[in-house]
């Protein structure tokens, strides 16, 4: 579910929690008598910014993950480590996360045992390659033959970290360089087989740089000094970086998916031009959101251009709250807040959202990594915000059965089953007049399981069609309607506030301002208990029903946002559906789909 709570919050900078030399948070050292002499590793102040915080607790769309580091090996991959990611995986609306860590020989076939092949969908194992022995002149030939059969085994691409270019040497002193012609045939086998590299090189500027008192990231090295590669032992940042666009630009059959936003995150400009340079080059955001969200404007703008190249990530191992600043970050305006729980503390600073529109978000979140993840289908049954054009009609009456000229204008839109319970259909058609909206709604069913007599009852606690209505997004309030097989109503007008959340019944609710409605069962008596095969409901909602709602009546290339919803309850089990998907609530709202009037 995710759940936006708008709070007035103090937010807390973010070295006020970690990285504090010698001491932890608790243990922390008493301060000087003198506050001239405070150390600056103890230093931890506290914001007074007073701003908004939006908890986002699951995605707009289910999540592909593209980096990530769960272990390998069937020692390390216990049955109850798996349970546990998976756990973190569904309570943050992840779908699928790529696992660098599958290494090669005994040690893949043990990972792909453990995720990809017991949890199908759910994990996408990548190789490794063997390092030992770069000095032999078949060397390279030798890792492109093992990269074959870690491809024949079931792994899905290859994974690269910083080491080569940093570490590997070989025997006389010499660094392995990220384009060595030795690697050619690695490339190359990667686009035989259509399989992706994820490809870390490098690594922050701030780590390239003296540990000073102008380094940026002072705190996070000053913790950790064997992150810092500054000095005549380690090669240049921006060499490393030119040795592997020559790659890229080498192996153009090949896709490579170049990790932490380019591995240049501080430098947008550097990376915008590489990706004009190079189709074959895809970024992921993984760990550098705390770069990207200290330049929002710049950030957002790129997001936009480039939305086709940027994939979802995080290297950092399932953890729910740390999905969830990602989420913040995509989708929220909120200003000047800590990720460090995204990843851990990077910079001394905070960062802002860049709230992204949701045909991008669906990109970066899965369809960029669907388009390029070897062994990952394309998910057809995409839940997440949905568009029904909805057309213009005269007005006609309403039966109850669909049998309306009109109708053959509107086309099926189906609902989809939110959990278990038994495999039956329902579906929607929407038209629109000059008064009112036409809602035509079918199901199939076996037993109507309604027993309430009245309107402006608990009617969604029993079989029942449900509409909700927010006809503009500038206000947090919207219709809902529900209608019972039997005939009976419940429209109210619904604040949604912070979250909380409550129905009013419409004032003057008689003549014209009454929706007409109608239902009828197929293959039975339409009664309480009555055995049947289906139930239709048909109703008429007129405008002047949802006045004072905004944007009313719409005109043609007028935008509401909706969802339609059932309830059913045969043997005991309420099973739910719904049209644009939401999460535990259907009082979601936000991620309503959208009617487009015609």
């Amino acid at each position: 579910m995710r759940t936006r709570i708008l709070l007035l919050t103090t937010a807390l900078l973010a070295t006020g929690t970690v990285f504090l030399s010698g001491h932890g948070v608790a243990g922390r050292a008493d301060p000087p008598e003198d506050i001239r002499l405070l150390k600056l590793s103890d230093w931890a102040p506290k914001s007074m910014m007073v701003t908004k915080t939006t908890i986002v607790e699951k995605p707009l769309y289910p999540v592909i993950d593209v980096h990530n580091h769960l272990g390998g090996g069937k020692d390390r991959l216990t049955p109850t480590t798996v349970k546990r990611y998976l756990t973190e995986l569904d309570e943050a609306g992840v779908q699928t996360v790529v696992n660098l860590d599958g290494g090669w020989g005994d040690r893949l076939k043990e990972t792909l045992a453990a995720l990809d092949e017991s949890h199908p969908g759910r994990f996408l194992t990548f190789a490794l390659i063997n390092f030992d022995g770069i000095d032999n002149t078949d060397w390279g030939k030798r890792e492109a033959k093992r990269l074959e059969e870690s491809f024949k085994a079931g792994a899905k691409g290859l994974k690269f970290h910083k080491t080569l270019g940093l570490a590997y040497r070989y025997k006389d002193g010499t660094l392995m360089t990220v384009d060595d012609p030795k690697l050619d045939a690695v490339w190359e086998v990667c686009a035989k087989h259509g399989r992706p590299v994820v490809i870390h090189v490098a690594d922050p500027a701030a780590f390239f740089t003296p540990l000073d008192r102008f380094n940026e990231r002072w705190h996070e090295l000053n913790q950790h000094p064997d992150w810092l590669f500054f000095g005549e032992k380690f090669p240049k940042r921006q060499d490393l970086l030119d040795q592997l666009h020559r790659v890229i630009a080498k192996h153009p059959k090949t896709t490579f998916i170049n990790t932490h936003f380019g591995n240049n995150a501080e430098d947008l400009a550097s990376v915008a031009e590489k990706l004009d340079k190079y189709p074959n080059m895809y970024v992921d955001i993984d760990a550098r959101i705390s770069e990207l969200g200290r330049q929002p404007f710049a950030t957002r703008k790129f997001f936009l251009k480039y939305q086709d190249r940027i994939m979802f990530g995080t290297d950092t191992t399932p953890k729910r709250d740390a999905y969830r600043i990602y989420y913040r970050f995509l989708e929220t305006e909120d200003e000047y807040f800590d990720c460090s729980a995204s990843h851990h503390l990077q910079g001394f600073w905070n960062i802002y959202g860049i709230n992204l529109p949701p045909e991008v978000l669906d990109k970066i979140y899965r369809k960029n990594a669907e388009r390029i993840l070897y062994g990952l289908k394309p998910n057809t049954d995409r839940p997440g915000p949905r568009e029904m054009h909805v057309r213009a009609t005269e007005d006609f009456e309403v039966t109850g059965d669909g049998t309306a000229e009109a109708w053959k204008k509107a086309e099926w839109e189906s609902l989809h089953k939110r959990n278990g319970g038994l495999p039956y259909e329902t579906r929607v058609k929407v038209l629109y007049s000059k008064k009112g909206l036409y809602v035509l709604m079918d199901a199939t069913d076996k037993k109507l399981t309604a027993t309430f007599k009245e309107d402006f009852l608990n009617l969604w606690t029993e079989d029942v069609f449900e509409v909700f209505l927010w006809t503009d997004e500038r206000d947090p309030v919207y219709f809902e309607y529900e209608i019972s097989p039997l005939g009976f109503e419940l429209p109210i007008v619904v604040p949604n506030l912070e979250g909380k959340f409550l129905g009013w019944r419409p004032w003057h609710y008689e003549g014209t301002r009454k929706i007409r409605k109608a239902t009828k069962a197929t293959g039975g008596e339409i009664k309480s208990g009555g055995e049947v095969t289906g139930w239709k409901a048909e109703f008429f909602i007129p405008y002047e029903l949802l006045s004072p709602l905004r944007n009313i009546p719409p005109k043609p290339g007028t935008r509401w946002r909706a969802n339609f919803y059932r309830m059913d309850y045969d043997e005991g089990k309420a099973t739910s559906w719904d049209w644009s998907r939401v999460g535990n609530s259907f009082h979601e709202f936000q991620k309503f789909g959208t009617l487009v009037f015609e």
